[in-house]
């Protein structure tokens, strides 16, 4: 097996993991009138890579508490919830008392570059672990092609889920931020968008025995779409002090 062929596809499948997010990221980013620092936005991108890892030891750790076949329900709210308040742990450490977090908006642009990292490294480890489960695999053109379809298919649906659910996050973030009841309204949000992801990976393991699983699929994220786009306009729009 030719070791240049490993590196150059193995680029290759970590090009097709990161590149749907970051091109998500770059569209989001478009919403904020003052553009934050670049190196926070990377900052914030690769803390929600470590939260995917820590969301992962996580999630290990609850399987041994809950049988997903017996509680299926259950355990995925508890995933969703582990998975959306591990994107907002990596925003509060990073980000949060930076003298550059100082518009209501910046919660949503944080958020939603932690979720995407997240994505990116969920992104790679489908790819490699379902597309390429050994070397041998890795090199053969059809495993990429099939990657390829993959990583659009993700685009589309579980890389949109969490840019849309960590920008819930994010909104409720913003609005928190001279609440008398600051920690309730952000676990608010951490709830909302754990529903909406549970609702969505529901939603996607039922798809091949409810024919109608990807209607209300489609209606859900497109409905979290325009919602969060009517809360960055809001966030632009409307006259609040600024947190610095």
């Amino acid at each position: 097996m030719d070791l240049a062929q490993i590196v150059t596809f193995s680029s290759a499948y970590v090009a097709l993991a990161f590149l749907p997010p970051i091109i998500w990221l770059l569209i989001y980013l478009r919403e904020d009138s003052h553009p934050e620092p670049s190196y926070l936005i990377i900052l914030t991108f690769l803390g929600g890579i470590g939260a995917a890892f820590a969301a992962l030891l996580a999630e290990r750790a609850l399987i041994n508490f809950i049988n997903p076949d017996t509680r299926l329900g259950l355990f995925f709210g508890l995933i969703a919830l582990i998975e959306e308040y591990a994107k907002y742990l990596a925003v509060k450490l990073l980000v949060l008392k930076r003298k550059d977090f100082n518009e209501p908006i910046d919660a949503m642009i944080y958020m939603v570059s932690a979720g995407l990292g997240f994505a990116a490294i969920e992104n790679a480890l489908f790819l490699f672990l379902q597309q390429v489960p050994s070397a041998e695999l890795l090199i053969l053109p059809g495993n990429l092609i099939a990657g390829a379809g993959l990583s659009a298919a993700r685009f589309i649906g579980a890389n949109l889920l969490h840019a849309l659910a960590s920008a819930i996050v994010g909104y409720f973030l913003a609005r928190s931020w001279f609440h008398p009841m600051r920690k309730h309204l952000i676990m608010a949000g951490i709830i909302l968008a754990s529903v909406l992801h549970a609702l969505f990976n529901y939603l996607i393991i039922v798809k091949d025995v409810f024919p109608e699983a990807m209607l209300y699929l489609t209606a859900l994220l497109g409905f979290a779409l325009v919602a969060v786009l009517i809360d960055f306009q809001r966030l632009k729009k409307e006259a609040i002090t600024p947190f610095n």
